[in-house]
């Protein structure tokens, strides 16, 4: 609280009071749906979504990996990365966003 107070002190605002009927903004918020209480009902039985990477989707795209001539050069780099390796790396491939993975 005291954190708030100091971040309001610098601003120049004025509380009033607004009693019931009148402070018909605050009775609209709290009186929207999505912030109901909601009730558990124990008779209800969720259902819930699982889903897995396919171990074949894996291998297909390490295998595409391994034979583009592009990543095959990158991956050979970031695997033991040497200034001989990174001059072997193809000019778009030496761009600094790749050599700091």
């Amino acid at each position: 609280m005291a954190r708030w107070l100091a971040f309001f002190a610098e601003c120049d605002f004025r509380v009033e009071y607004k009693p019931g009927r009148l402070n018909v903004v605050a009775d609209a918020l709290s009186r929207r749906p999505d912030y109901a209480a909601k009730t558990a009902d124990g008779n209800r039985i969720g259902v819930e979504s699982v889903s897995a990477s396919s171990l074949t989707l894996i291998g297909d795209v390490k295998a595409a990996y391994a034979s583009a001539a592009d990543t095959k050069q990158f991956l050979s780099y970031i695997s033991a990365p040497s200034d001989e390796e990174r001059r072997k790396l193809a000019p778009h491939l030496r761009a600094p966003q790749w050599t700091t993975m």
